[in-house]
């Protein structure tokens, strides 16, 4: 089912940064945008880049936060220290080229070219087909402004050379913020199929609840009861739930999910980047374990800190969502390591730069199906009405209604435990908890460094990063590549950097 769900894009493109721009550009205003399939076909391009969303940099630039990191073993996985680097925050312009690219210029100009096209097309809906590509531009500039700040506003397909001179953050905010908000009502209230993986009404103010909850980190002003008024929209609609089983939004096929507002719909035959957490993560010698068929193998890299797992209750179905202590063959036989020692993943890592093979825990969060690729099938939730919730819950908390706040998280968490019961409830939030609760829920689903840096924990000390960044500030954003300032000299570097 899902691969007639991956829009009209799939007509013309074959990876996901290569868009057949010819295939698209010219469109024929003979009876064509009057049905809503039509007009899907029409700014199905402009969704070519959200592919890209998950890509290695994606990987890389969770390295910076403290829950998840990819260790030295050995040789293995040490690149010069460039990952440990990133833990420690010590960035610069020139791994940012390889590792942490964070510039997403080429998905604003499809964007912008699609927009271009269709203004003088006659469209039956066309106020919601430009509220939607506006949307999705949105989305993709609140994802600039949050890794490298202030970077150029543009709204046009032509040949001006774009500069971020004389902007700042906040500019970049308040653009994206206005864009969002002039366009969000005519967004569709559609959850159906044929808007899965699409931009949505409930999408755009689940983005506009994330730049506002932001607001005092992009502009110094915070806008807690706007973020909160922004998640009653979602909440108000009813047209999401928690879903009872946690695990049913991660499924390889979750379109039925009620609590997934916004997804990249993953393919491994259409539509695929670098969603690969199983084969960068999992041990050389687990292929046998997972009757998988991964191109090039295991990676055994990435795996989580100590302090973060043992973050979770013993008691909580979570932990499911990761692989510890001893592996088993398909025959349920132990496994061993590439020396024959046991194949027990520890929470213990004991030393970062030179880890053994089997130090710290592996993700499993995503149902990985049998014969799986390395490029999962799984559909990616960027926007999930549990992160509605829990946003919810910190705007109450910071608004002065602990009680409120309170009982939302525990709302949110009464599924993941059997039974919820006192040992295991919040008695009392505090900013700490709540941080540590979205740390457990949303692991590797791309908020990490955003919830640590609003919660002002960022620059601090954390398991492998012994020091407190520089009282500057500068680590709070990403360097813009040192590719992008070389072939463009109206960009300005970040400070620091």
């Amino acid at each position: 089912m899902k691969k007639y769900l991956i829009f009209t894009v799939l007509a013309v493109m074959t990876a996901c940064t290569n868009l057949d721009e010819e295939l698209y550009s010219v469109i024929s205003q003979d009876n064509f945008g009057k049905t809503a399939a039509e007009i899907n076909s029409l700014i199905g391009p402009a969704y070519g880049s959200i592919c890209e969303y998950v890509d290695g940099y994606y990987w890389y630039g969770m390295c910076s936060g403290d829950d998840y990191i990819i260790p030295s073993r050995g040789y293995d996985w040490n690149h010069g220290g460039v990952f440990r680097r990133i833990h420690e925050h010590e960035f610069n312009a020139l791994e940012a080229d390889s590792y942490y690219n964070f510039w997403r210029f080429n998905a604003v100009t499809n964007i912008n070219k699609v927009l271009e096209m269709i203004e003088d097309v006659e469209l039956s809906d066309k106020p919601r087909a430009i509220a939607e590509l506006r949307s999705l531009r949105a989305w993709w500039y609140f994802f600039m402004l949050d890794r490298i700040g202030p970077v150029p506003i543009v709204t046009k397909f032509d040949d001006t050379i774009p500069t971020n001179k004389g902007l700042t953050r906040k500019d970049v905010y308040d653009f994206t913020v206005s864009e969002l908000e002039e366009v969000v009502e005519s967004l569709s209230e559609d959850v159906t199929p044929e808007m899965y993986g699409k931009f949505n009404k409930w999408a755009g103010y689940t983005l506009l609840a994330k730049l506002y909850i932001n607001a005092e980190i992009y502009t110094g002003e915070p806008q807690w009861q706007k973020a909160l008024d922004a998640c009653n929209k979602v909440i108000e609609s009813g047209a999401y739930i928690l879903e009872p089983d946690n695990d049913t939004n991660f499924k390889v096929e979750c379109e039925n999910s009620r609590e997934n507002i916004f997804v990249i719909p993953y393919d491994y035959e259409h539509f695929i980047c670098y969603f690969i957490p199983y084969q960068m993560s999992l041990h050389y010698n687990q292929v046998d374990q997972f009757d998988i068929r991964f191109d090039g193998g295991c990676w055994n890299g990435p795996c989580f800190t100590e302090s973060f797992m043992k973050s979770y209750d013993p008691k909580d179905k979570r932990l499911g969502w990761f692989l510890y202590g001893q592996q088993y063959s398909k025959k349920g036989e132990p496994l061993t390591d590439r020396k024959g020692n046991p194949l027990n993943f520890t929470f213990e890592i004991a030393d970062y730069a030179n880890a053994t093979e089997v130090e710290g825990a592996r993700i499993f969060k995503w149902e990985l199906e049998k014969g799986s690729y390395n490029h999962l099938n799984n559909d990616f939730a960027v926007f999930r009405y549990v992160d509605v919730l829990l946003m919810k819950a910190e705007c109450l908390l910071r608004l002065g209604d602990e009680k409120g706040a309170r009982d939302i998280v525990n709302e949110c968490r009464e599924r993941n435990f059997a039974p919820y019961d006192a040992s295991v409830q919040i008695k009392t939030l505090t900013l700490d908890e709540l941080l540590a609760e979205r740390g457990r829920e949303l692991v590797l689903e791309g908020w990490r460094r955003n919830d640590l840096i609003r919660f002002g924990k960022f620059t601090e000390p954390f398991d492998f990063k012994n020091t407190q960044d520089n009282a500057d500030g500068h680590t709070l954003l990403f360097p813009i590549p040192q590719i992008v300032i070389d072939s463009n000299p109206g960009i300005v570097q970040n400070p620091g950097y």
